[in-house]
């Protein structure tokens, strides 16, 4: 077999369990505990007794990465991802099964991983070039570009245990990222850090598929998975749910949260969310459904492309008429932490403001095509009395709905793939 097409990474029937105790114990053991344990059971290696289960953090896992692919691998907390990344990185044994990595292996699993924190910066650095492999020379030849990236310029020489939390993941990064490890493995590395630096890491991540680096890349953020990765898996219950393209494993993990998530009080977030129990109310007016549909009015429950103009329809019931009124939408990213803009009725001349009266409605709010990028979206319905106060807030309405939107027709050639942001516009 040709060594250069034999996959970075090759995983083969991995599985993992763990001994759940359910004795009610104290949380600690002494000396004399630990020798007592190992004269009795001296021999035991996984066998589980009466107040004992085995627990299956990974299950008969397997796949393979190819050289020079970004793999994303996404899951609910406690699906697994921790454990396989943990097996991938070589710091846990699995209890069957093997993963197969070619070439050296970068790990980034948490803020500090691999520093000793009783060195400073620069002696980290070097430190984890030696744990790779490389020569004081070629660590050397890196340190600039490693310090300019991370920009911790000020502290290289302080103790890194002196270090924000962000200094920490600005600078671990970096390590990984430019040591040009054969295979670098990512877990919520972007989650920590202000907005500059995680665009800044995004682009670093894209640059090392050009020089045929390998990246297993984890995360809660679609639209960064999208963006970023070509394929991948879903893990559910230590078991992969889906392996293969990126289009596909989010539409697999969209339609996951939908069935999963619930707003509290009782209504559904999906493509359709129903109120007929008036539960979420106001003094101004009830909503009853909140859905999308396209410009011929039919109801879209599939990712929007994002080269045709939807629409967000809200029907409700308005219980008086009042000029003050104002009904809208806004848009956050996937997580919903980040607002990417809101808009009302009220925006535009005032000729232009839907008259509600007293009774049922039907509003139509646009969502213009070539606007948002392809990723994972929260929309939520927004209303407040100009000048007095909000109905539903941008922060706190829980009248909305979780969206995909994929890349429609590309009319650029040269736009094959994902754009970086949140915003794709052609201007």
């Amino acid at each position: 077999m040709n060594k250069e097409r034999e996959p970075a990474i090759e995983v083969n029937g991995l599985s993992k369990s763990y001994i759940i105790n359910h004795k009610n114990k104290a949380s600690y053991s002494t000396i004399k505990d630990d020798f007592s344990k190992l004269f009795t059971h001296p021999f035991r290696k996984g066998a589980a007794t009466d107040s004992e289960e085995i627990f299956w953090a990974l299950d008969d896992i397997s796949f393979k990465v190819n050289p020079g692919e970004i793999f994303g691998i996404i899951g609910r907390n406690g699906s697994g991802k921790s454990t396989l990344l943990k097996i991938l990185s070589r710091i846990v044994e699995p209890t069957s099964g093997e993963a197969i990595l070619r070439g050296r292996v970068a790990s980034l699993l948490e803020v500090g991983t691999g520093f000793n924190p009783e060195l400073t910066g620069r002696e980290n650095i070097f430190f984890n070039g030696s744990m790779l492999g490389m020569s004081k020379r070629e660590i050397a030849a890196k340190f600039d570009e490693i310090v300019e990236f991370s920009e911790v310029e000020k502290f290289i020489d302080t103790p890194v245990k002196f270090y924000s939390s962000g200094m920490y993941v600005r600078l671990a990064f970096s390590v990984a990222a430019y040591l040009e490890p054969d295979v670098l493995i990512l877990d919520e590395v972007l989650a920590v850090g202000d907005a500059a630096f995680q665009k800044k890491s995004l682009n670093k991540i894209l640059e090392t598929m050009n020089d045929g680096r390998t990246v297993i890349f984890v995360s809660h953020s679609m639209s960064s998975i999208r963006q970023l990765c070509t394929s991948g898996i879903m893990l559910d219950g230590g078991k992969v749910v889906y392996s293969g393209p990126v289009d596909g494993l989010i539409e697999k993990y969209t339609l996951e949260n939908d069935k999963q998530v619930s707003l509290g009080r009782g209504g559904k977030i999906g493509p359709d969310w129903q109120n007929p129990e008036s539960i979420i109310d106001s003094s101004y007016f009830t909503p009853h459904k909140v859905y999308i549909t396209d410009e011929k009015g039919v109801k879209i429950t599939d990712p929007l492309p994002n080269n045709e103009d939807h629409w967000l329809v809200l029907e409700g019931t308005a219980k008086k008429e009042d000029s003050l009124l104002n009904i809208g939408y806004s848009v956050w990213d996937d997580e919903g932490r980040e607002l990417l803009y809101f808009t009302l009725s009220t925006d535009g001349p005032q000729s232009q403001w839907p008259k509600i009266g007293k009774g049922k409605f039907t509003l139509k709010g646009k969502i213009p095509k070539h606007l948002l990028n392809a990723g994972y979206y929260k929309l939520k319905v927004i209303a407040s009395a100009h000048g007095k106060e909000w109905i539903y807030d941008p922060d706190s309405s829980q009248i909305r709905l979780e969206i995909s939107v994929r890349h429609g027709e590309h009319e650029s050639p040269y736009w094959k793939d994902g754009r970086g942001g949140s915003f794709a516009p052609i201007f």
